[in-house]
């Protein structure tokens, strides 16, 4: 049953994600299609009086109509695999329902309840973000989740935010005694989760919790990964760079998030990305770092 549930959502996000094809193709199709019957039927008429001319017409018919009618095929699949698309806010419903889904699987694998959770009431959650509500609306005490995109293909919604196919996660559980944490992959087309991590720090090991700019790796062209709109000219970076939140210990190791993508010659130049509420969170792992410090 959940296998299948995956196959259907994977049905419908993929369209989000394929460019819908322009009413000009089906309107060229239909007219050569309508060009090849005319001749055909011209050439049919001409037959009696000019047999080389009518043969001729027909041929030019016949293959009119064979182009439009391929193109008519081409035109009809790529619709299909486009159409009708989710809306935008059912993009941002659907990852909101994933965030819940993490959130508790991060809980689990980490053997914690709320009880657990060392935090107070939180100005900032990514799924009452997504969904339009007031962080109020859900209870209390709760984790602290982070997510951004992987460099995977992405589309630019109606809204202008670019939504991927890949994104990654950290969920942060601060406890009275250490600071758990939770990061896996989530592929955005079916719901599923990959490369699954957790760790649990002392508070005397956490070193850092910050943002660094870094460059993203040269083979990355995010012309290549638009699939909604390829020729869309706003997304040419020149040299493509991610800033991320990472949480350091003291043995080298951190965990993160991409929070941003811009041009790393063009400042102006950047990616919009849904809320990652970024300061927010960082102020609350302060807050709790301070505390336990004391």
């Amino acid at each position: 049953m959940a296998e299948t549930e995956a196959t259907e959502r994977k049905r419908k996000v993929e369209k989000y994600f394929h460019p819908t094809p322009k009413q000009s193709l089906d309107q060229i199709a239909t007219a050569l299609l309508a060009v090849g019957g005319i001749a055909v039927l011209v050439g049919l008429i001409a037959l009696n009086s000019n047999a080389f001319v009518g043969g001729v017409m027909m041929a030019g018919g016949i293959y009119a109509a064979i182009k439009g009618g391929g193109k008519k095929k081409e035109y009809r699949d790529a619709y299909e695999k486009s159409e009708p698309k989710l809306s935008d806010r059912e993009m941002d419903r659907l990852l909101a329902q994933d965030l819940k889904v993490i959130e508790e699987r991060a809980m689990q694998r980490l053997g914690i309840t709320s009880e657990h959770l060392e935090i107070g009431a939180q100005s900032w959650d990514p799924v009452a973000a997504l969904l339009g509500t007031s962080p109020s609306e859900r209870p209390e005490k709760r984790p602290l989740v982070l997510y951004g995109p992987n460099l995977s293909g992405f589309g630019i919604g109606d809204d202008g935010v670019w939504r991927f196919q890949e994104y990654e996660v950290l969920v942060v559980c601060p406890t009275l005694h250490h600071l758990a944490l939770f990061h896996c992959s989530l592929d955005f087309l079916s719901g599923g989760l990959s490369k699954e991590d957790t760790e649990e720090y002392q508070y005397n090991h956490v070193v850092a919790v910050s943002t660094r700019t870094t460059p993203a790796p040269a083979d990355i062209s995010l012309e290549q990964l638009n699939t909604r709109t390829p020729d869309d000219d706003s997304v040419h970076f020149s040299k493509v760079q991610r800033r991320r939140l990472e949480v350091s210990v003291s043995n080298g190791q951190s965990m993160g998030v991409t929070v941003g993508i811009s041009d790393e010659e063009d400042s102006t130049k950047r990616a919009r990305l849904q809320s990652s509420g970024i300061d927010e969170v960082i102020g609350s792992i302060r807050r709790v770092l301070r505390d336990r410090s004391r």
